[in-house]
């Protein structure tokens, strides 16, 4: 889970793979992609979202990639897999199977 830089907003992964934001307090999803992309987040533990497409591997299973955390400086995200591989990209890491 993670909260937005202004406290407003939290995002989840689902057991099902999904990725949800929702407001604080009142719990309400956001579903609409224009108003998630402007949302400046405080951390980034998911290994959900378009930010993240980049750190799965070609051919991966949804669980093989298993956590992930932005730097403070949010230029970089690691992440740990099912192979015991720790692995470091550029944050946002978007472009598939690099």
């Amino acid at each position: 889970m993670d909260f937005s830089a202004d406290s407003r907003y939290i995002q989840v992964s689902t057991g099902a793979y999904k990725r949800q934001v929702h407001e604080v307090p009142l719990g309400k999803q956001i579903t609409d992609p224009a108003a998630i992309e402007k949302i400046t987040w405080a951390t980034w533990t998911s290994i959900l979202g378009d930010e993240v497409l980049g750190i799965w591997p070609r051919n991966a299973d949804k669980a093989d990639v298993n956590c992930a955390c932005v730097t403070h400086a949010g230029l970089n995200i690691v992440t740990g897999d099912d192979f015991g591989l720790v692995k470091l990209f550029d944050f946002p890491c978007t472009e598939k199977f690099v």
